[in-house]
């Protein structure tokens, strides 16, 4: 999903690799496919791409069931149109836009080319497009960050404190402070120089995302967070973040999936469970689910995990979990587990999981 959404974003295909244990790898194309629901439709997006070459391209609107094209591109032909773009368009634009679609080099990423050149024809439709992998599409890494960390901690500080603490992750507070070390040591110098140049009062530092720079009258200060913790005198003590436990940085930097209310989002989260106790993992996705339900606002969670205890009870569905099996030649395959009529939604799910029943299980002949 990363790579699809580069090729959208950017329009560069030199990052696509083929499959490295694939026979057919360096003989026949790599393809992406992306169905999506962006503002009550429902679009669909494929692109294959063969040594840094676009092979084919197109971009359908299945709202209704049955597909209605935007535009279908394969270089070296004519470039198709939808009937409803032709009806709804003016001829020149029409005209315009089969020629683009048409003499476009091999290399170029028609979707990409539509919002750089503002091809009028497929304008509207692009921009759902590229809009939703731009803003609704959210990837989370393992290993990464929050970027904007440091403003959400701003805005909404007496929710994230509330969060971490009933969290049970022992930090009671999180409070921001005023540095008095000097900026310059702290911050490199071009980018102190962008921000008194910028329009911008408010700076997350690149390489802390705790620490924030601020315009007032006196000129530029650095402000952080810190997570605050009660001794038994009574005093406090300031941690700053960075201090804190792989966990609990974990789970500060996925709690804007719950915070975040400024639109609808698609998260998809690699290894959700890493570094969290199971409790806190299944309290996370019963909170998510609690804001899908009250429908405040759209959102999906797709994630991977190595924690099958978040299999039991009724925390998924069955055709809401995915089992990951490598085949012979190392390639994954996705199976359903609604694909096994036989095994109640209970907690026999996991049961059966692990008794291999289902696949998805590493085959350990020694321990080490």
């Amino acid at each position: 999903m990363k790579c699809l959404r580069r090729i959208v974003l950017l329009g560069t295909l030199d990052h696509v690799e083929p499959h490295l244990f694939s026979p057919e790898g360096e003989t026949t194309p790599t393809s992406f496919a992306c169905t999506f629901v962006t503002e009550g439709r429902v679009m669909e997006y494929r692109i294959e791409v063969f040594t840094g070459k676009v092979v084919r391209e197109s971009l359908i609107d299945t709202t209704k069931g049955r597909g209605r094209c935007i535009f279908d591109r394969s270089p070296g032909k004519v470039c198709e149109i939808g009937t409803g773009i032709a009806d709804d368009s003016p001829e020149d634009e029409v005209k315009y836009a089969v020629k683009m679609g048409t003499s476009l080099p091999d290399k170029e990423v028609f979707l990409t080319t539509i919002m750089k050149l503002q091809v009028s024809a497929f304008l509207s439709d692009a921009t759902l497009c590229y809009k939703w992998f731009a803003e609704t599409l959210c990837i989370i890494e393992a290993d990464s960050r929050r970027v904007g960390l440091g403003l959400d901690l701003l805005t909404q500080l007496s929710n994230y404190s509330m969060a971490l603490a009933n969290a049970d992750t022992g930090v009671e507070n999180l409070r921001f402070h005023e540095l008095n070390a000097n900026i310059e040591d702290m911050v490199p110098q071009h980018i102190l120089s962008e921000f008194k140049n910028s329009d911008v009062d408010v700076l997350v530092v690149p390489d802390d995302h705790s620490m924030l720079l601020m315009k007032d009258e006196a000129g530029i200060k650095a402000i952080k967070c810190y997570s605050a913790y009660s001794a038994a005198d009574g005093t406090e003590t300031l941690i700053p973040l960075a201090k804190e436990s792989d966990g609990t940085r974990r789970y500060l930097h996925l709690l804007p999936i719950l915070l975040d209310k400024q639109r609808d989002r698609v998260y998809l989260v690699d290894e959700l469970d890493r570094s969290l106790h199971t409790t806190l993992s299944k309290s996370l996705i019963r909170s998510f689910r609690r804001i899908v339900e009250s429908k405040e606002r759209k959102l999906q969670l797709i994630f991977t995990t190595h924690d099958v205890i978040l299999m039991e009870g009724d925390n998924f569905r069955k055709d809401e979990i995915w089992v990951t099996e490598r085949d012979e030649v190392h390639q994954a395959h996705l199976i359903s587990m609604a694909e096994y009529k036989d095994i109640r939604p209970d907690n026999q799910l996991r049961k059966s999981y692990l008794e291999g029943r289902m696949g998805g299980l590493p085959n350990m002949n020694c321990c080490v």
